[in-house]
């Protein structure tokens, strides 16, 4: 049994209604949590595993552009006497800068998870998947879709098809798929989050993706 199903509900999670990014969060978590459960041998976790490499480049980029202000530091030269250093210094931490802005802009975009084939998993017909998410201000339409990352990397991020959520029925090549709720449907006039309603909701539409899945592999297995 799915291990979130078993999870104590009765400690509210409530939100403002009007603050779109706390309830975007919240649904985003409760995403997350569903697609990353270990005990539910049917789920798409029997297929793939978390990719950490984005946030992991990431992380590299930010630390990096961080320490690159340890040689103002510790130069033994006093200003102007150590300005060269200090424009290096500027320079390198503006250029990691807008490397995290351009991976955010143009490769991350909406996305919340990435996964990446496990090596024990049976055939599955992709090596990746790209999880993304659309709640826009002063709307009340929440977008989860998946799409394949084609190489399962992320040099591949930025080539595999995009995620539409503005387009009924999302991206329509082939292993993609997305699903749209309506958000008062699960909060009430309060703003107490039904987030096991919501779970299920989110359960249901990854089992018909992962027998979408099922059946591409098992049709590829009988190609061969």
């Amino acid at each position: 049994m799915p291990s979130w199903k078993s999870k104590n509900f009765e400690q509210e999670k409530k939100a403002i209604l009007g603050d779109t990014a706390t309830i975007k969060r919240m649904l985003d978590d409760a995403v997350v949590e569903v697609l990353l459960d270990s005990e539910d041998d049917s789920g798409l976790h029997t297929m793939f595993v978390e990719d950490t490499s984005m946030s992991n480049m990431k992380l590299f980029v930010g630390f990096s552009a961080v320490g690159a202000s340890l040689p103002s530091h510790v130069f033994p030269a006093p200003f102007p006497h150590n300005w060269w250093c200090l424009l290096f210094c500027c320079t390198y931490y503006f250029a990691a800068s807008g490397v995290l802005q351009l991976l955010l802009s143009f490769v991350e975009l909406e996305s919340i998870l990435l996964l990446t084939r496990r090596k024990d998993a049976p055939k599955v017909p992709v090596p990746g998947l790209n999880i993304s998410t659309h709640f826009p201000r002063f709307q009340s339409t929440y977008t989860l879709g998946i799409t394949p990352i084609p190489g399962g990397a992320i040099t591949s991020l930025a080539k595999a098809p995009a995620f539409q959520p503005e387009v009924e029925g999302g991206n329509t090549s082939k292993h993609s798929m997305q699903r749209s709720w309506k958000v008062e449907h699960y909060f009430d006039e309060e703003g107490v989050f039904a987030e096991e309603d919501f779970m299920k909701s989110v359960a249901d539409f990854l089992a018909q993706y992962t027998a979408m899945l099922q059946a591409d592999g098992a049709e590829g297995k009988k190609q061969q």
